[in-house]
């Protein structure tokens, strides 16, 4: 149901197998979130994410809630007795209440199930990503821009103004049958950046190595996978800011499930996933544990089908 991603950082939302959704007819998924610190009590503060998918499978809207503001309350009570003898203390507790924010993102494909465009919004502010590929699949465009949207209905976006915020051009070589040169261009037509991407028999990317053309910056990522095809290493090294070496571990059970991933940087463990599911390979919910800040997020999941 998901499989895990070849970017360096943690995405926002998880890499669904679409196969697999359109395969169980799954309309909708609901993510209940609830966060707990050690030594303290879970507390639900309605935290959801919220995923649709059309009938092939494909992610088309993704949005969730972010507390904005935090409102906190005392709350006096006072002592009770019953008849001479002392049942309660009084004194003061605070609750909080919630205002929440909604953010969303939603995706765009052509005839051919490719990403063509992406459309983050928050608020009043819309920024759009658009994909541009050559005929072997390969992108060769992509430009991000803000955009206004001059209809009275949110659902319903209307192109008004556009700002084109980047115009990223790449130049896709083959140089052998396991091997794509990238030549990364500039708003000159320079090459700034060159990727050489490695690939095995199964043309499954096993490494890429990225060096900036006018700098000593290099960043390499490396993948493994086990006799199934599937992903159960990736490492990234950067020199960008200090050595920065990224690297997340993953573990499948007998029928293939993603069960466990470890994520660490720089040898230190940051987060541990771990994936319940249920008879018919659904997840039914999964804790994330942050072993830094020593937080534990339970998800629940729960399911629409079409």
């Amino acid at each position: 149901m998901i499989t895990p991603t070849y970017s360096a950082t943690t995405d926002k939302y998880p890499n669904f197998n679409k196969d697999f959704i359109k395969e169980k007819k799954i309309k909708n998924l609901v993510f209940d979130i609830i966060d707990k610190k050690d030594m303290q009590i879970a507390e639900d503060k309605n935290l959801t994410h919220y995923y649709e998918f059309n009938k092939e499978g494909l992610l088309i809207r993704f949005y969730y809630t972010v507390i904005a503001k935090t409102i906190s309350h005392e709350i006096h009570t006072e002592i009770i007795n019953k008849k001479t003898k002392k049942v309660r203390d009084g004194g003061v507790r605070v609750k909080n209440d919630f205002i929440y924010d909604t953010i969303s993102t939603c995706f765009y494909y052509d005839s051919i199930q490719r990403l063509t465009l992406m459309r983050f919004n928050d608020g009043n502010y819309y920024e759009s990503t658009y994909y541009v590929f050559d005929n072997t699949g390969l992108p060769i465009k992509i430009i991000r821009a803000k955009e206004t949207n001059i209809s009275n209905d949110k659902a319903n976006f209307q192109l008004g103004m556009q700002y084109v915020l980047s115009d990223e051009r790449f130049q896709q070589i083959k140089t052998s049958e396991t091997q794509i040169k990238t030549n990364c261009l500039n708003d000159e037509g320079r090459t700034y950046k060159e990727i050489i991407s490695n690939y095995n028999k199964q043309n499954k990317l096993i490494s890429a190595n990225e060096n900036y053309v006018s700098t000593w910056i290099n960043q390499e990522s490396i993948f493994t996978y086990n006799d199934a095809g599937q992903l159960t290493e990736k490492l990234y090294k950067s020199n960008s800011g200090g050595n920065l070496n990224l690297k997340s571990v993953f573990e499948y059970d007998a029928k293939g499930n993603l069960q466990t991933e470890k994520q660490h940087k720089n040898d230190v463990l940051l987060n541990e996933l771990s994936y319940i599911y249920e008879e018919d390979r659904k997840i039914n919910s999964f804790i994330n544990r942050d072993h830094i800040n020593k937080t534990i997020r339970i998800v629940k999941i729960k399911y629409t089908n079409w």
